[in-house]
């Protein structure tokens, strides 16, 4: 409740302290981020046509990105890019010129004792000294990439006034308080950028100063000796690596790779070819105790190696919760989970100082084993993942005193629908930084993480990033009015575009404006998700604030000097956000009708009341559909567009569906599958408690017959399990389902399957077999089976799973057959459609 609180408060300030600031201070020099002290001063440096970049002696080539930024940005301005000429060419200078050089050259020295400016030790390796007089900017640091950083505050203050372009003056001391500073990228999960948004994403970075650029790969890298890895999924390849690297290494971003090592190997596990390398069939996991695994992770590990520079790679080792429920049991029996984990990294680090690099990991399964931390060694970088938004966070404590080093992992709360809670965000990464900073952290890597098939529209993380920028260089005292003002402000080149915008983000970061994939998915006649939002609430809330957001996009496209594909994105959460309301109003009026009849009402009234209210509800969201396809387009591969199109086209069909039942006098179907979840009378599926019975390993039959005057027209068999089952029809393998829960979407879609069995279907008796595993801790093997077999004349014969199958224990020789019992599935499914050929689906 008070974290609730917080997060309303915040998000009530975000407009009114920003307008206020920018109102109070129309000249205020605004910079992200926030220099560690700043001292205006009168006048201004008027850059001009004849201004020249002066490269001071000793610079060298590494100096050169920064000038190519500089002009960069005052071509934006409507400038022309200034000449560059190196110090040692010329006799003398003195005004009229942007000074790039070392603090002990000439006129570093002379602008130091002018300023009474001086380095400190924590500014030798990243801080600059910047000064602007009426005559010229000199930006001076030890090292390229503080002359870097303070070209990059620098040309943030850069103003246009009238046809000049002038820089307001100030000194400047800076550096920052913390060594890391950057992001990590999920590309994994299917929205994998185009190399030149990569380098869009990365030239971000580096304006606000940020470090490490840490794209999360799964299996998406093109790996030499294993083509099924990442195929069809827009890898990179080596190539594209070494690309961006060297371009992210111009700009002082080091690019580290986090490659999983034993969790969240779905994506590859689901394969065939590689299932026999997994815990057990269906697991996220790596088979630790088969040593072909090491010969791969070595194989692979080498090769990313070679593709990135940095002296460091993720092993990531993260949410590895399958190990020792399958294959390393025994293992784990014999020893302990914290010993087995720990044996198993060990051979990583090793494998991974093989091939020159540094280990890093992240510290969930840590923080739950912590007998871990004395059987690693001390060297190893944690990476202290926590997404939720807290005043205080304890994770940090527990490495610090551990020893070890350590990162802390905020998120930009993407992941859960189409619009960034930025509230929760904002909370999250400046009061975890600070912790970890309290605690001694190396620095802030915020994470985003795109579920469900990479819906979340990465390119409405900037915000977020920006102040990840904000919070690592400054961890005490990160000011968020302040930082509000200079981002919008900065990212559109327009204090009027920017003001715009934040109130956009604003109204979107509303609960009422805020709604997660879940619910948007969710079929429109089952009940809606439980929320503390009254639906009527939120309905009102988007159309209310829908036309006010648009104005606000309309007023910064008119404005905006840079940045206005961004307004794309925002007009698109617009419009699914309407749709989505629209969604709500006409669910709940035509389950209210067909479900629960006014009393006096009749069919062709209802019919017509319902059609009235959904008939629109398709054609919005196929133009829905298409708009999404544009805006992915623009920066991203096509690559893995085709599973979220199906999201689409699966919410059509229910709607579709739903009209066409009504039209035939159908005025309410249940919307949830008729067949029912069984499983052995003795087990008990869910129960967390190790004094109740589970069976894992069970099978299942169901016996049912065909008339001879039978006329088969067609045959629809489903299968779901929980979690491994595999279905035969009359001896003959119909085939198995053994994917689980995942946030992998191509995860999901394999959860369910179905078949056409008219093949194998005979007269007379026919036998329904399913041999069902479970391999979690506290479950039982269950099943659902939908077995529909229709002829002519409307004829149909159905073998759903029920209380009238029987189930036996595998284990147990003869087996003993006993009567299947049903139990309530904690998900709900939703029914499928055997006419069209749809299958279920698994609602969360």
């Amino acid at each position: 409740m008070r974290c609730l609180a917080v997060c309303l408060s915040v998000g009530l300030l975000l407009i009114p302290a920003s307008a206020q600031d920018k109102s109070s201070s129309a000249s205020a020099i605004t910079i992200i981020p926030a220099p560690r002290h700043l001292i205006p001063s009168p006048g201004t440096f008027r850059i001009s046509a004849s201004t020249r970049i002066i490269l001071g002696d000793r610079t060298s080539r590494e100096d050169v990105a920064a000038v190519e930024a500089l002009n960069e940005e005052l071509i934006l301005h409507g400038a022309s890019a200034l000449k560059d000429v190196q110090e040692k060419s010329l006799r003398s200078f003195k005004d009229n010129v942007i000074y790039i050089g070392l603090p002990d050259s000439r006129r570093g020295k002379d602008v130091l004792a002018r300023k009474n400016a001086a380095f400190s030790d924590a500014m030798r390796e990243e801080g600059y000294i910047l000064a602007v007089d009426n005559g010229s900017a000199t930006v001076l640091a030890p090292t390229a990439r503080g002359r870097f950083y303070g070209i990059m505050s620098l040309l943030q203050m850069l103003r246009k006034e009238k046809r000049s372009i002038v820089v307001p003056a100030a000194v400047i001391h800076d550096w920052p308080l913390q060594k890391v500073r950057g992001i990590t990228d999920d590309i994994s999960r299917g929205q994998v950028s185009t190399i030149e948004n990569f380098k869009k994403i990365i030239r971000f970075m580096a304006r606000y100063k940020m470090n490490v650029y840490s794209p999360y790969l799964e299996d998406l890298f093109v790996f030499k000796n294993h083509p099924l890895v990442g195929k069809g999924r827009g890898a990179l390849t080596a190539a594209d690596v070494r690309d961006l690297d060297a371009y992210a290494k111009r700009r002082f971003v080091d690019m580290i790779p986090i490659f999983e090592t034993l969790g969240h190997w779905e994506n590859i596990l689901i394969k065939p070819e590689y299932l026999p390398l997994a815990e057990f069939p269906g697991a996220h996991t790596l088979n630790i105790s088969d040593e072909r695994i090491y010969a791969i992770l070595d194989e692979m590990i080498g090769e990313l190696a070679a593709a990135f520079s940095s002296p460091y790679f993720n092993m990531a080792a993260d949410e590895s919760w399958d190990v020792g429920l399958g294959a390393n049991k025994e293992r784990v029996q014999k020893s302990d989970l914290a010993t087995v984990h720990a044996e198993h990294y060990k051979r990583l680090f090793d494998i991974i100082a093989k091939h020159g690099k540094k280990p890093m990991m992240y510290g969930d399964i840590i923080l739950n084993n912590p007998g871990i931390l004395d059987q690693i060694p001390k060297s190893v970088v944690i990476v202290d993942w926590q997404y939720w938004a807290g005043d205080r966070y304890s994770s940090p404590s527990v490495f610090r005193t551990a020893g070890f080093p350590f990162v802390v992992s905020p998120a930009v709360y993407n992941f859960a629908g189409p619009f960034p809670n930025y509230v929760h965000t904002l909370i999250n990464i400046r009061n975890f930084c600070a912790e970890g900073y309290g605690n001694g952290s190396l620095g802030l890597l915020t994470s985003n993480w795109n579920d469900y098939g990479g819906e979340a529209l990465r390119e409405l993380n900037y915000y977020g990033y920006a102040w990840t920028a904000e919070c690592a260089w400054n961890p005490d005292r990160s000011d968020l009015d302040q930082f509000n003002t200079a981002f919008f402000s900065d990212f559109f080149g327009s204090s009027d575009a920017g003001t715009s915008v934040l109130a956009a983000y604003t109204m979107l970061s509303d609960p009422l404006n805020l709604i997660s994939w879940h619910e948007l998915w969710r079929h429109p006649m089952l009940p809606p998700r439980q929320s503390n939002l009254n639906p009527l609430w939120r309905i009102q809330g988007i159309r209310l604030t829908a036309p006010q957001i648009r104005r606000f996009i309309a007023a910064a496209r008119s404005s905006a000097v840079r940045n206005q594909d961004h307004l794309q994105y925002l007009e698109f959460i617009v419009d699914n956000n309407l749709w989505f309301a629209r969604k709500l109003e006409a669910s709940e009026t035509v389950r209210r009708l067909t479900q629960s009849p006014p009393p006096g009402s009749d069919v062709d009234s209802i019919r017509t009341a319902v059609l009235n209210v959904s008939k629109d509800i398709v054609p919005e969201l196929m133009k829905l559909k298409e708009e999404y396809r544009r805006v992915w387009l623009t920066t991203n591969q096509e690559a893995n567009l085709e599973w979220l199109m199906k999201r689409y086209d699966r919410q059509a069909a229910y709607w579709t569906e739903k009209i066409e039942q009504v039209r035939g006098g159908e005025i309410w179907v249940e919307p949830t599958i008729s067949s029912q979840w069984i499983y052995h009378p003795d087990g008990n599926p869910g129960k967390r408690d190790s004094a109740f019975m589970q069976v894992p390993k069970v099978s299942f039959r169901k016996d049912f017959t065909i008339p001879d005057t039978f006329a088969l027209t067609g045959s629809f068999v489903q299968l779901i399990g929980d979690t491994r089952a595999r279905l035969t029809l009359n001896g003959t393998p119909l085939g198995e389902v053994f994917a689980r829960r995942s946030l992998s979407l191509i995860v999901e879609q394999a959860r369910v399957k179905c078949w056409d069995v008219s093949a194998n279907i005979r007269k007379g008796m026919n036998t329904l077999t399913v041999e069902a595993e479970n391999f979690n801790n506290f479950g039982s093997a269950g099943v659902n089976v939908f077995c529909q077999i229709t002829g002519a004349g409307g004829a149909v014969v159905v073998a759903h799973s029920d209380s009238t199958w029987e189930v036996s224990k595998s284990q147990i020789e003869p087996p003993v057959w006993v009567q299947a019992r049903v139990t309530q599935h904690p998900w709900a499914v939703v029914a499928p459609h055997p006419a069209s050929g749809r299958s279920s689906w698994i609602e969360r």
